[in-house]
């Protein structure tokens, strides 16, 4: 039974998360750990909260102490705030609102050729509000919060009911892939350890001796920047290939190699195969001088053709979920009809309830989009590709556990080539430059967090409609918490001293992005639609093979993930995952590889709470720049 202490502590530990990330990412410029689907900031505060309160509890007052079912509401309730303070929706958006105007000269011309496009509703009213945010407030003036409340207020409504859209879905399809597909959610192996079998986690010297290896490296990295006599291990290597006009990562990431330990041998090497594949790929058109089209946002550092083949893919494979799931779905279109729930008693929402909000968000989220400038039919195709990708990575994080991906494209450049930017116009154009701040750099977000949550749900069997009340309280307090922090901190600070990506790189790259494309028109992707159709073609075939031939060795969620910066910097970490694996099972057996689960549960476990740690060391130091998590 989910309990009002546990959507309390749930919501104090949410708003924690929600206002404490920008402080890390603002004022420390530390290790982020609300950036990725990893969650690491739940990770870190959970370890806490289980140690020193609920272990303390069960010691000695053991009829206080929570059961497994409050423990995983309040973990639940994390990895959901953890997907909005950064990356995932908050900086991005207020970096962006701010930027768009601060950034403006004579010389970018965003004063002429973007600013008129902007709906007033969406953007600070006040110039000078948004100069105080970027250098300072003077002496004696107050942050001017009212600035702020109209604005946010408009975006808030839309991402609320596009969570909304995505809750549905993924409520819709958890029977499927929890229960039919058995997809394995990696991400979800280690809460689902500490908080059914806390004797055995807690007693495991293998987890402890994992968990002591990242502890002793990151921690010597961490002296280094504070007393530079300690020496530093170099745990990243690059091997400059084919001419040098591009380069192979070879980098350690402790949090990646635990994660991906737990994932099947046929998925990880599809993972890394691909990888190095594309990698080298990429390498060699970039030496010949092989282009189909400008660099467009986020693509990197994959070849524009190899990251259309890899969207191509992704796509499909979001398609094919679908198919897969048919009978699923006509369970719950009956269900629907007979306005019952039959099918639907192990959901958070029953499957009429999803049907609706879906159809409502929907029909909502493309009129809030047609209202910011761009036209109907694109906007139709926009919303339609977004969700499409949206459920593509919600698929591959439940599949392989990556604990840093994003698209390999954004749904507003496949927008672009599917329209041409002349039929856009400079309004079209504008409105998907804005959605820079929510469906672009797709490191996180609410969709796959609340599919992994429901893997956990079923694993507890949870299924109280107050789950969806913790839900909606965690993403409520997320959104106002980071949004307060990240203001307060730009306006005390000055968001010009601050060397992060959401407040100077964004909003130069999304305006940069428009302005290119006003200035220079970009016809229909006719060459990127052709590898595009490659991938998705190449997709089909894999998983043709995949039926039909049992000994096929690659799985076609490899040809998917592409090369997208994240994967591009871990790939290594993954490679020797899979090797680890496979020695093991092939030497150890099943009865080693269960006990060697719990060295790759300590690794994960080991590198976000050292993270965490070293976040805080970090404060109390004031030493910037102490940073062990991919940023």
């Amino acid at each position: 039974m989910i309990t009002r202490r546990a959507l309390v502590i749930g919501f104090l530990l949410s708003f924690l998360i929600a206002s404490g990330e920008p402080w890390v990412l603002m004022y420390l410029q530390g290790s982020p750990l609300c950036a990725d689907f990893s969650t690491g900031g739940a990770i870190f505060l959970f370890f806490l909260f289980f140690f020193l309160i609920h272990c303390s509890l069960k010691r000695f007052f053991p009829k206080r102490a929570f059961s497994p079912t409050e423990l995983a509401t309040i973990y639940i309730m994390m990895i959901v705030a953890c997907a909005i303070p950064s990356w995932g929706f908050t900086m991005n958006l207020i970096g962006l609102l701010a930027g768009t105007y601060y950034y403006a000269s004579p010389a970018n011309r965003y004063a002429q050729l973007i600013h008129p496009h902007i709906p007033s509703h969406l953007v600070p009213s006040n110039l000078l509000a948004v100069q105080y945010f970027y250098e300072g407030l003077p002496p004696g003036v107050r942050i001017p919060w009212a600035v702020w409340i109209k604005p946010l207020a408009h975006w808030f409504t839309f991402i609320i009911i596009f969570y909304l859209l995505c809750v549905s879905l993924v409520v819709v399809m958890r029977k499927q892939w929890v229960e039919r597909e058995k997809l394995m959610f990696p991400l979800m192996e280690l809460p689902e350890v500490m908080v059914t079998e806390t004797r055995r986690f807690c007693c495991q010297k293998l987890l402890w001796l994992g968990f002591f290896i990242p502890l002793f490296f990151y921690s010597l990295n961490g002296l280094h920047v504070i007393f530079p006599l300690f020496t530093s291990p170099k745990l990243a290597y690059s091997l400059p290939i084919f001419r040098r006009t591009f380069s192979l990562p070879i980098t350690l990431y402790f949090e990646v190699i635990g994660l991906s330990f737990l994932v099947p041998t046929d998925v990880l090497f599809s993972v890394w195969f691909f990888s190095i594949l594309l990698i080298f790929v990429t390498g060699f058109l970039q030496m010949v001088g092989f282009s189909i089209g400008p660099f467009q946002p986020y693509s990197d550092p994959a070849h524009e053709a190899i990251s259309c083949q890899s969207i191509g893919a992704l796509v499909v494979l979001s398609l094919y979920s679908l198919w897969v799931a048919r009978d699923h779905l006509k369970t719950v279109i009956v269900e629907v009809k007979n306005r019952n729930q039959r099918f639907s008693q192990e959901e958070i929402m029953s499957y009429r309830t999803c049907f609706w909000c879906f159809w409502f968000s929907l029909i909502f989220c493309v009129w809030w989009i047609r209202q910011t400038g761009l036209n109907l039919l694109p906007t139709i195709f926009f919303t339609f590709i977004t969700i499409l990708i949206f459920l593509g990575i919600t698929r591959v994080i439940a599949q392989t556990g990556l604990a840093y991906y994003r698209a390999p494209v954004i749904p507003a450049v496949m927008t672009v080539h599917t329209f041409g930017s002349q039929v856009l116009g400079p309004s079209g154009l504008t409105s998907l430059g804005l959605s820079f701040a929510w469906a672009a750099d797709l490191r996180t977000m609410v969709m796959a967090s609340v599919c992994n949550a429901l893997k956990l749900a079923t694993t507890l069997k949870i299924n109280s409609r107050r789950l969806l009340l913790g839900i909606s309280l965690a993403i409520v307090i997320s959104l106002l918490a980071s949004s307060w922090s990240t203001l307060f901190l730009g306006y005390k600070c000055g968001a010009i001293n601050i060397p992060l990506w959401h407040l100077k790189g964004l909003p130069k790259y999304a305006m940069g992005w428009i302005s290119r494309l006003i200035l220079h028109p970009q016809s229909v992707g006719l060459k990127q639609y052709g590898f595009i159709t490659l991938g998705g073609a190449l997709m089909l075939l894999f998983l043709t093979l995949r039926h039909f031939f049992l000994w096929w060795p690659l799985s076609p969620v490899g040809l998917a993930v592409g090369i997208p910066y994240p994967v591009y910097m871990t790939w290594f970490s993954v490679f020797l995952a899979w090797v680890a694996k496979v020695m093991v099972l092939k030497y150890g057996g099943a009865q080693v590889y269960q006990k060697a689960k719990f060295f790759s549960l300590g690794l994960v476990l080991g590198s976000f709470v050292t993270a965490g740690l070293w976040n805080l060391i970090a404060f109390v130091t004031k030493t910037p720049g102490i940073k062990f998590t991919l940023g």
